[in-house]
Parts: structure tokens; C-alpha cells; sequence
């Protein structure tokens, strides 16, 4: 009689232990499939965004670093020479440079220019199927083990434009522009204030 009771605990034990292993796999698979669906809806969610006047300066993120089209004399020691359709642009800090005389210029990079690695603080984006990642005003994409440079993408939603950009009215509600992309100031799901690539300068 004392077997038979310890073999049904144990087989009480053992179809718990299933049941919870079980329940913890589905809420894991849940939460993924979740967690899908949210970014697979935010890819669209820019359409859904109302316009909103901005609180604070567009270049936020970016106060510490140079402004775009400002004129530097001097290059940090660990900047890196990376060569395109004949310029030697600098890079430092997930700033780009150009040669001017003497000097340097702070700019936006060239579509097509590759580095190794992306600079510290880059923004992950998803843009319908592509991923882009974001850095001072700068789209990057993976290809062939390297980042390359690209427009930006239609929809982006980007917490900072460096300082140097430009206040401007479209369709009568105030925009940021910047390589001759447009912003529009919005909030996002977590009531944090975001800029959104709404359209390209014709």
C-alpha cells in the first residue's frame, strides 16, 4: 500500500513540475511573440503621430559635441582617416570631418562611406523590413560586416539632430530640417519627445 502511495506522489510531483515547465515556456513564447508584434506595429506608427511643439532644443542629445558646419583647428590624435571618392574624412566620437585649408569642417557624411564600428550611443531603428542605426544626424546600415552610410529612411523616429540644423515651416507646423530631410516633432508611446523623418527636401 505504501509503494502504491509513493508512486501517485510521485507522479503528482512529476506532472506539476511538466504542467509549470510548460506554462513557463508559453508566457515565454508569448512574451516574444508580443514583443513582435509591438515593433512590427511601431514601424507604422509615425503615421498615427500628432504633431506637437517641441519642449526641447532639437541638438538635445548631441550639446556636448560640435555643431554641423563648425570650423575646427585642430584633430584628436585617435581620429580616423577614412578615405572617399578622394577626401580623407576624419571621424572622432561619431563625428564626421572634412578638410578646409588648414582646418576641419564638422559635416554630414557621404551616402556610401563604410566604418567597422558604430560610434557609443547609437540609436537602433526599424523602418518597415531594414534596420538602420542612428548617430548625429548620421544613418548607417550593415553590409558585408561593415556599417554603411544611407539616407535616411522615410519614418525614422530619432531622439536628437545635432545643433546646426535648421527651423523651418511645412504645411504651417514648425520642422526641423538637415541634409535636406525634414522632422516633425512628436511624442512617442512612452511620452518621450521624438523627431520624425516625415520627408525629403525636394
Amino acid at each position: 500500500m505504501k509503494k502504491i502511495i509513493i508512486i501517485m506522489v510521485s507522479l503528482v510531483l512529476l506532472l506539476t513540475q511538466y504542467s509549470n515547465a510548460q506554462n513557463r515556456r508559453n508566457a515565454k513564447y508569448n512574451a516574444r511573440k508580443k514583443k513582435t508584434i509591438v515593433v512590427h506595429n511601431k514601424r507604422h506608427a509615425h503615421a498615427h503621430r500628432k504633431r506637437v511643439k517641441r519642449t526641447k532644443v532639437a541638438h538635445y542629445h548631441y550639446r556636448h559635441l560640435p555643431k554641423r558646419g563648425a570650423i575646427v583647428k585642430s584633430m584628436h590624435a585617435d581620429a580616423r582617416i577614412i578615405k572617399h571618392n578622394g577626401i580623407k574624412y576624419r571621424f572622432y566620437s561619431g563625428v564626421w570631418y572634412m578638410p578646409k585649408g588648414n582646418n576641419w569642417v564638422v559635416v554630414g557624411c557621404k551616402k556610401g562611406v563604410k566604418i567597422r564600428t558604430l560610434p557609443v550611443g547609437y540609436q537602433k531603428i526599424v523602418v518597415g523590413p531594414k534596420t538602420y542605426y542612428y548617430y548625429y544626424g548620421t544613418y548607417y546600415v550593415m553590409r558585408s560586416k561593415k556599417y554603411e552610410v544611407v539616407e535616411a529612411p522615410i519614418g525614422a523616429e530619432i531622439y536628437s539632430l545635432p545643433e546646426g540644423n535648421k527651423t523651418v515651416k511645412l504645411e504651417g507646423s514648425e520642422h526641423y530640417e538637415l541634409d535636406g530631410v525634414y522632422y516633425m516633432p512628436s511624442i512617442n508611446d512612452q511620452g518621450e519627445e521624438i523627431l520624425i523623418a516625415v520627408k525629403n527636401k525636394d
